[in-house]
């Protein structure tokens, strides 16, 4: 059998080191200042539901945490399916009531709630509120835009708080709103509405008063 031998590897540099190139090379790949580094990681812009400011977030996040008060803020959609136990929710994404879903107590903070389902308690959306079916709300409402979609029966215990409103089905209670209501064919309301610019379409029906409000300075 023959001998083995080793043979020792000879570098060119001093023992330890490397050769310059590859020193450089390494660098490159390992360093902040390439190319993956610098590359910016795509954000949004998200409101706190707590103290109402702006923090700047990964646009693919799921929670952050609020650059000002440091409150746990949730991105994530949410649905409510019937007989669930979770009354209050906090979110800067969506929620949705599941159709057959009765639910009272709620409490909701979120972007857009939709209900297909009836849900009772007090709304804060960002968004939009949909109504898709019938029910009566005993809590306080604060939404950006209202939508009662046709053949809906909706009662405003407290009342509604909005910019912006579509009314194709019927509501009962005080609307209050910066912008315009507007009320479509076959639409009611029955209650005092506070806008600066109520819309009556042919067929709708208006009964209570309408004081007329101030528009915002940036709509004036």
């Amino acid at each position: 059998m023959p001998e083995y031998r080793s043979e020792p590897i000879i570098s060119p540099c001093n023992s330890g080191l490397l050769p310059e190139g590859e020193c450089s090379r390494r660098a490159a790949l390992t360093s902040f200042s390439s190319y993956g580094a610098r590359a910016k990681v795509p954000g949004k812009e998200v409101i706190c539901y707590e103290c109402g400011r702006k923090s700047h977030v990964p646009a693919a996040a799921l929670s952050s945490n609020c650059i000002h008060c440091q409150a746990h803020l949730r991105m994530t959609d949410v649905d409510l399916k019937p007989n669930s136990q979770r009354l209050t929710v906090r979110t800067l994404g969506n929620v949705t009531v599941l159709p057959d879903a009765v639910l009272s107590q709620l409490s909701i903070v979120c972007n857009n709630l939709t209900l297909y389902g009836k849900g009772n308690g007090s709304f804060r959306c960002s968004g939009e509120l949909r109504i898709c079916n019938s029910t009566q709300v005993d809590g306080s409402v604060q939404v950006k835009h209202l939508r009662v979609e046709r053949g809906v029966s909706v009662s405003f215990t407290r009342g509604v708080v909005a910019d912006t409103a579509d009314i194709y089905g019927k509501v009962i209670g005080r609307v209050e709103a910066t912008g315009k209501v507007k009320i479509h064919r076959g639409g009611e309301l029955h209650g005092v509405c506070r806008t600066p610019s109520l819309v009556l379409k042919p067929g709708a029906v208006h009964q209570g008063e309408w004081v007329q409000r101030s528009a915002p300075a940036d709509e004036a």
